[in-house]
């Protein structure tokens, strides 16, 4: 894949930081693809800055796993094996399932019409086979639940994985309307309505699970890849 990648331009200091936020919120939302191929000029042009708080940025991101740097500069999106997904995959469903069961004890009416609002995007994104767009609705709605759980350090565990699974979600495009088969929004939102822990954190682990089983079947693995794509 290798469109070009759009980021705001930065303004203010700390730059570094700001440059940070972007290209981690970017990668966790698959807006880059596995094995994809990164510049620091690139980047920096994109975001209107200098190539020091990219290159910043990029060591930070380097240490999360989120990225590898080449002996040649170049930045790459990291490919996963099939045992690293696995074991990516064991522990999302490990603590999206808690966060999703504490969050149906504190969840707000609000937050609950809000989920509901998305499901119904996240359907007709399907519909539309909108890769792009059901993908970022299905971060909002993960994450519109895991902020209800008010367990900062179990969201952050779970953004780190998500930091490494995020960029495989683009596989999710060879045929994103086929997620309706294993979607399970409306399980999730019910058994939150109900203040049903054990229900929601149910529905959550099945979502993951179904999401995964389509990914196994759709995405290409370090242990079985073909050449990487180019990208900024």
């Amino acid at each position: 894949m290798t469109e070009q990648v759009v980021f705001e331009k930065l303004e203010r200091d700390p730059l570094h930081e700001r440059v940070h936020r972007e290209l981690r919120s970017a990668i966790i939302a698959a807006r880059f693809a596995p094995g994809q191929k990164l510049t620091v000029r690139a980047i920096s042009a994109a975001f209107g800055v200098s190539t020091m708080p990219v290159r910043a940025a990029f060591a930070r991101l380097a240490a999360e796993k989120a990225v590898t740097a080449l002996a040649n500069g170049t930045i790459s999106i990291p490919l996963l094996t099939r045992a690293q997904f696995d074991e990516l995959i064991e522990l999302r469903i490990l603590l999206e399932g808690v966060a999703t069961e504490k969050a149906a004890r504190l969840i707000t009416p609000e937050a609950i019409e809000a989920l509901t609002r998305i499901a119904s995007g996240l359907n007709e994104a399907a519909q539309a086979n909108n890769a792009d767009g059901y993908l970022q609705l299905n971060q909002q709605f993960k994450f519109t639940v895991f902020q209800a759980a008010r367990a900062p350090a179990l969201e952050d565990l779970i953004e780190r994985l998500w930091l490494q699974i995020g960029p495989f979600m683009r596989h999710y495009a060879a045929d994103i309307r086929g997620q309706r088969d294993t979607d399970q929004y409306e399980a999730v939102i019910t058994a939150l309505r109900r203040a049903d822990g054990r229900a929601a954190r149910a529905a959550m682990e099945a979502d993951v699970a179904g999401g995964a089983a389509f990914l196994k079947r759709t995405a290409v693995f370090a242990d079985a890849a073909p050449a990487p794509p180019s990208g900024p």
